[in-house]
């Protein structure tokens, strides 16, 4: 059984990482349906796939939550024993959901919910995407109704965007701003005396009275949340960090995203994390034989054309010898499977079936 094999048989939480445009849905979504096909029940945390495959994965374009039927599996090749669920990760119904969970008290919750700032931030604070994923991640563990959860995380180009985000949301709830706000508050000030402030009286020129007014009844009723979010954070971090969970890393062989997986590996490792497997996405795998031997009957006098099929080849084979020098000097330090180009868009179940051979 191989290193990624395992991972699907046996870990309760996997995570897919790397950065964009590697293919990271298209191998989390494999890894799920393979679990599925050994028995799992399992749910995939997923962002935006294309529309084509999020259609084939039973997600409707205007749906959060789907389910892989069986038909269309033993359709596709795969030999389902186990229910697959689909959950699109949307980071601002996410932090909603944390919000109510984490208020001191429904109305408190309602307020904050409610709130014109808090509306206009919820999806554009720095890290909120990456700390919704994980927040989704322990949501979704803690349900109990899946034997597997296999998160897709956000793109980043540094590992940080992930492990990190929960920190830098931490910062800004820690920072003096939003301190001298809460401090106002529980010294009675009240929004007026508050507003008396002459920074305050020059902001109020640019965002208005209203705006203002906003950000004060949020940042004061944001408070006792932030512990709360805070809190969860942790249980993420204890969560990935447990025996049961495990991260795959998702790479190409450019060398930007070699010299990222290989870093990642290594911080994954220094941080206690379990690292179960790498993949090489979308290498190249030629045929050893010339293309004149594989010319169509007939097509030998159309000299030109032919030449420049060639050539093309030629200059094929050359990048695809390249990634296997590549794959051959990766290959003395790391155990990864590569999976090859598909040639065109991972649209359908059964272009991931094509795919399977390579992982499993």
């Amino acid at each position: 059984m191989t290193g990624i094999a395992r991972l699907v048989a046996d870990k309760k939480v996997v995570v897919s990482i790397g950065p964009g445009g590697v293919g990271k849905t298209t191998i989390s979504s494999l890894l799920a349906l393979e679990a599925a096909s050994r028995g799992r029940r399992t749910l995939a945390l997923t962002m935006d796939p294309s529309r084509r495959l999020a259609q084939s994965l039973g997600v409707r374009p205007d749906a959060e939550f789907g389910r892989v039927t069986e038909r269309r599996m033993r359709e596709a090749g795969f030999s389902p024993k186990a229910e697959l669920a689909v959950r699109l990760l949307d980071s601002r119904a996410t932090f909603d959901a944390l919000v109510t969970k984490t208020a001191p008290s429904e109305d408190a919750a309602r307020r904050i919910l409610s709130n014109n700032y808090y509306k206009s931030v919820a999806s554009s604070l720095a890290g909120v995407h990456e700390y919704m994923a994980g927040e989704a991640l322990l949501s979704s563990f803690e349900e109990g109704a899946y034997d597997l959860v296999i998160l897709d995380t956000p793109p980043a180009e540094h590992l940080s965007g992930f492990l990190s985000a929960p920190s830098r949301l931490a910062a800004i709830l820690d920072s003096s701003g939003f301190k001298s706000f809460v401090m106002m508050d529980r010294l009675s000030f009240g929004f007026t005396k508050l507003f008396t402030s002459v920074s305050l009286r020059f902001i109020e020129k640019i965002v208005g009275i209203d705006v203002l007014h906003d950000m004060w009844e949020f940042f004061s009723g944001f408070e006792g949340v932030g512990e709360g979010m805070k809190a969860r954070a942790r249980k993420t971090d204890e969560l990935l960090k447990s025996p049961g969970a495990s991260f795959v890393i998702v790479t190409s062989l450019r060398e930007d995203s070699m010299a990222n997986a290989a870093s990642w590996r290594g911080e994954l490792a220094a941080g206690g994390y379990d690292v179960g497997g790498m993949v090489v996405n979308r290498a190249l795998f030629p045929e050893k034989r010339r293309l004149r031997d594989k010319l169509p009957k007939g097509f030998s006098g159309h000299k030109g054309l032919a030449s420049k099929l060639e050539s093309n080849y030629g200059l094929y084979t050359e990048i695809a010898d390249a990634e296997h020098d590549a794959l051959d000097r990766l290959r003395r330090e790391f155990d990864f499977a590569a999976v090859p180009d598909a040639g065109s868009d991972i649209t359908a179940l059964s272009d991931l079936y094509g795919l399977r051979k390579y992982l499993f």
